[in-house]
């Protein structure tokens, strides 16, 4: 494999030349593209003992793959992300079938901000039954080297296939051609600050079997990180502590201090030095862990915040809060460590204030936000505003309850009688009242009225408020009026001495002065019985059923009257009767 790997470095230092990255924008694919990076492929064969690399030519199969793919399609018995921590990686080689490498390649000019290269991939490899030799079979490497074709220490990995099921470090699963080999995804980083102005170069090859039965293809992703402890801030905080960070994605972390964590929190003292090593995850070499460093000096640092905040909040520096607009100088000592000085600029943006007079209907309800209220009040209520200062609402309500009914809302009159007609409110407001028809009323437009009705009539009363026109009620009279005027006679009477029906008596209205006359008959036409002014409230001054002091015979009689009323007029009534025992 020394000899692969050393062709493949002067492979990659040609083209370095005319494909590399002019930044590390796109070392991880994350525009969705190949830009900065070549691909190229040839045959592979072999002569009985080792493995032939066919002419390189321009292309490859391979795929932009994007963390909403999901998981690798041929590995079932676990779950392999096509991405893993990014949001794009690439596929390169054949996932179907073998007899062809595929190569991915870049170089890149190393400064301080991306000394620090880091790089992972998964690996899937098709195995046959038997047969194969391992010179063969399906494999997958990574070279780096520098800018005269050498290899970086800690950089190189390959993977070739042998018997089923003895690759160190990769899993096992039967498929129909024999089994497949898989890695999933591994980490692995290089200090590149040795190189800092020189230009690397980065080589990744997959391969199937040489008998192009059996495919091989990989995952691969790549990040440019500062090689460096970075600080949480400047200065330490008011207790003197301060955070320092090694870069994330490593397996192992061992710090000076004795953590094993990515970060630390410690209280330094000017000219402390601190150190990390850190060994990449699944490493490919236990031995090529990275140390790095760094040295606390003084420093005064000067900084201007501009804040803006809404009315009741607060920006807090040093554990001092700000609340009102102005600009602020404020210094601050950390133990000789780091002196500051920041220049607050804050602006308080008050609160929007709204009010509102609401008037609604017994029943309705006012939504504000998530409340709602249906009761007369005074109502305050916070709302947010997205990317805005809350607004605060204020809202009168008032709850208008118009709720009538009639003192009485049925009559039986007769004509020139009166009635009086009451509304009644169950809660105070200012109302409007329309009775309808309006004749014969008193006043069409009062709560309360009298009526002279002239014949039968139904009265209905609508009640508006004043204060929402929205909001009203309906009440319902019923009078009934019979004329003043009719004597009401009865169709029987029975004069047996038992105080009951004993006289045949007119009944007459108030309006009835007398009954001037009452005369009666017998069926063959006799006058039997005369009298002149009877009272009309008096039933004894009736016929009591006697003729000539004789109890007179059952059957039909006949009567005429003549009435006189309280307005002088005289009006005459006649009919039939049956005298009874």
């Amino acid at each position: 494999m020394n000899k692969f790997s050393l062709s493949l470095c002067f492979l990659l230092c040609f083209h370095s030349l005319i494909f590399s990255q002019t930044d590390c924008s796109n070392i991880g694919f994350e525009l969705g593209n190949i830009t900065g990076w070549t691909l190229s492929n040839g045959t592979l064969t072999d002569d009985g003992t080792k493995a032939v690399y066919g002419t390189e030519a321009s292309g490859a199969t391979y795929k932009i793959v994007n963390i909403s793919e999901g998981y690798d399609a041929n590995i079932t018995q676990d779950k392999i992300p096509v991405v893993s921590g990014s949001n794009y990686a690439i596929r390169i080689g054949s996932n179907t079938e073998g007899g062809s490498y595929h190569r991915l390649k870049t170089s890149l000019v190393v400064t301080a901000d991306n000394a620090l290269f880091q790089y992972k991939f998964a690996v899937m490899l098709a195995n046959d039954k038997q047969g194969h030799a391992d010179f063969q079979k399906p494999g997958f490497n990574i070279l780096i080297t520098d800018q005269n074709g050498n290899q970086l220490a800690c950089s190189y990995y390959d993977v070739q296939l042998s018997t089923p099921g003895s690759t160190a470090t990769f899993k096992s699963q039967t498929y129909t051609n024999g089994t497949i080999e898989y890695k999933d995804w591994t980490t692995g980083a290089i200090n590149l600050s040795n190189y800092i102005g020189q230009r690397i170069n980065i080589q990744v090859t997959a391969h199937g079997c040489t008998k192009r039965t059996h495919f091989g293809y990989a995952y691969f992703d790549a990040q440019c990180l500062k090689a460096e402890i970075k600080a949480n801030a400047v200065c330490p905080d008011e207790n003197g502590f301060m955070t320092f960070s090694a870069p994330d994605g490593f397996a192992q972390y061992t710090w000076n201090t004795g953590a094993t964590t990515s970060s630390i929190t410690v209280k330094p003292t000017l000219g402390d030095k601190l150190w990390v090593k850190v060994l990449p995850l699944a490493s490919l070499d236990k031995t090529c862990e990275l140390q790095l460093k760094y040295e606390l000096k003084y420093q005064h640092v000067y900084n201007t915040i501009d804040s803006t905040i809404c009315e009741g909040e607060s920006v807090t520096v040093d554990s001092k809060k700000y609340k009102t607009t102005g600009i602020y100088t404020i210094n601050i000592s950390r133990q000789g460590i780091c002196d500051s000085t920041i220049t607050l600029k804050l602006k308080v943006t008050a609160l929007t204030r709204y009010s509102n007079v609401v008037s609604l209907c017994s029943g309705k309800t006012l939504s504000v936000g998530s409340k709602t209220y249906n009761s007369t009040g005074i109502y305050v209520d916070t709302l947010q505003r997205a990317g805005k200062c809350d607004s605060i609402v204020t809202n009168y309500l008032t709850i208008v309850d118009v709720d009538i009914s009639l003192e009485q809302s049925d009559f039986n009159l007769v004509t020139g009688d009166k009635a009086f007609l009451k509304t009644i409110a169950r809660s105070t407001g200012n109302y409007q009242y329309t009775w309808v028809p309006s004749t014969d009323l008193a006043c069409a437009n009062c709560s309360e009225t009298w009526v002279t009705p002239s014949q039968s009539r139904q009265y209905k009363v609508y009640v508006v408020s004043q204060d929402n026109t929205s909001c009203r009620d309906t009440g319902t009279v019923n009078i009934a009026v019979r004329r003043c005027d009719i004597v009401i006679l009865p169709n029987a009477f029975s004069p047996n001495l038992d105080n009951h029906n004993d006289y045949y008596f007119a009944y007459a209205s108030g309006c009835v002065k007398q009954i001037k006359s009452m005369k009666i008959y017998n069926r063959w036409g006799e006058l039997i019985f005369w009298k002149e002014n009877l009272s009309p409230t008096d039933q004894t001054s009736g016929w009591d059923g006697t003729y000539k002091g004789v109890l007179a015979e059952v059957g039909s009689y006949a009567y005429q009257l003549e009435v006189e009323l309280n307005n002088g007029l005289i009006n005459n009534q006649s009919g039939a009767f049956v005298l009874m025992r």
